[in-house]
């Protein structure tokens, strides 16, 4: 009789049982759980990669510094050089833009020769075209053929006409402010205008794949639909009929203007010097008195900005411009002197290797 006790107590409850079951389930699901969010077993997830980070020793800096300033002053120096061989003529004619005065002459006279290739340009100061909204005020599609498409141009993109609401191609604030001053420049002893061509002017990228006029022979009938922006004088098919590969929105002009400028104050290229084998222009621009006519279109003293006329070589280092060679001079400088005053620190506070193997044999 006494067994039967000791059976009944060793087996279990059926509640016990249930909690018993519950229990494994719950640590399965948990295994589980944990399986599925552990990282793969790699180097990567498991953040076990090979890793190198430099000491910074007195003997590994110091060399460094003086290293870079050893080595960025002949290149300032190369730069500054190579800007200073490039000349340059500056024409403000910004006083030509009096309304009343709609076209003028100024007088330009060049001391030496401008040997090589002879670039003009016209300049803009204090003219913001990197401004976001005005910067965004474009469309890229339609500039690619598809006048419908008007993207983000407004207030631009529509024109209520007489004969109903016509879309303006080309649209946006920066196609409506479009550059539109027109030069001459004439040699002052025979009065004949200096040749000058277009064709180099814009990068073949953005003509070749930016830009594109709608299909159809006929340009007029291809923007029939359309209108030409509020400040334009001309239409868009207008710009140079006599060139197809430089009218409507593959006008050179045109192109020119719609790459914005970073900085208020730019230029942008207008016109490249034809140097022809049996003219005098063959080895660039001679020396003399030249006389700049400008018909006046474009106005900038409504809000204290200013115009330029330039006429500029280049090297090959590019256009005049000293900031960049001034900059690597005076990174050198202060490499330079820095590099000094940790040398000298060094000197005299620094602790050599014979007395950090004492110390560290010291502390131990």
């Amino acid at each position: 009789m006494a067994s039967i006790p000791q059976r009944l107590t060793a087996s279990n409850s059926p509640l016990q049982d249930i909690q018993q079951s519950s229990a494994t389930i719950l640590n399965s699901n948990e295994s589980t759980s944990r399986s599925k969010n552990k990282p793969c077993d790699t180097k990567l997830r498991q953040q076990k990669l090979p890793a190198w980070q430099p000491i910074l020793t007195a003997s590994a800096v110091i060399p460094t510094v003086f290293g870079i300033g050893i080595v960025f002053l002949p290149i300032g120096v190369a730069l500054l050089l190579a800007s200073q061989g490039v000349k340059e003529s500056i024409t403000d004619y910004t006083s030509c833009s009096v309304p009343s005065h709609e076209s003028c002459d100024f007088v330009i006279k060049l001391n030496s020769d401008f040997q090589g290739d002879v670039y003009f340009y016209y300049a803009l100061d204090n003219y913001f075209q990197n401004h976001r909204r005005y910067m965004k005020s474009r469309s890229d599609s339609q500039l690619l053929g598809d006048l419908q498409n008007v993207g983000d141009c407004e207030p631009y993109a529509y024109l209520n006409t007489s004969s109903g609401l016509k879309i303006i191609a080309p649209c946006g604030a920066v196609a409506n402010s479009m550059f539109n001053d027109s030069f001459t420049l004439f040699r002052n002893d025979n009065n004949e205008s200096v040749p000058w061509t277009y064709k180099g002017v814009v990068w073949p990228v953005d003509k070749n794949r930016k830009y594109r006029n709608p299909p159809g022979k006929d340009l007029k009938q291809a923007f029939a639909n359309t209108v030409k922006p509020p400040n334009w004088r001309k239409a868009i098919y207008e710009l140079d009929p006599d060139h197809s590969d430089n009218n409507g929105f593959l006008n050179t002009d045109f192109i020119v203007w719609m790459r914005t400028a970073a900085l208020p104050d730019f230029r942008k290229l207008h016109r490249i010097l034809v140097r022809s084998k049996n003219s005098i222009y063959k080895n660039g621009l001679p020396a003399g008195t030249y006389k700049l006519m400008i018909k006046n279109n474009y106005p900038v003293t409504v809000f204290g900005g200013r115009k330029y006329f330039i006429i500029s070589t280049t090297s090959w280092a590019g256009g005049k411009s000293g900031f960049l060679g001034i900059a690597y001079i005076t990174v050198s400088g202060i490499c330079v002197l820095f590099g000094s005053i940790f040398l000298l620190i060094h000197l005299k506070f620094g602790t050599s290797s014979n007395e950090a193997g004492s110390i560290s044999q010291i502390s131990r």
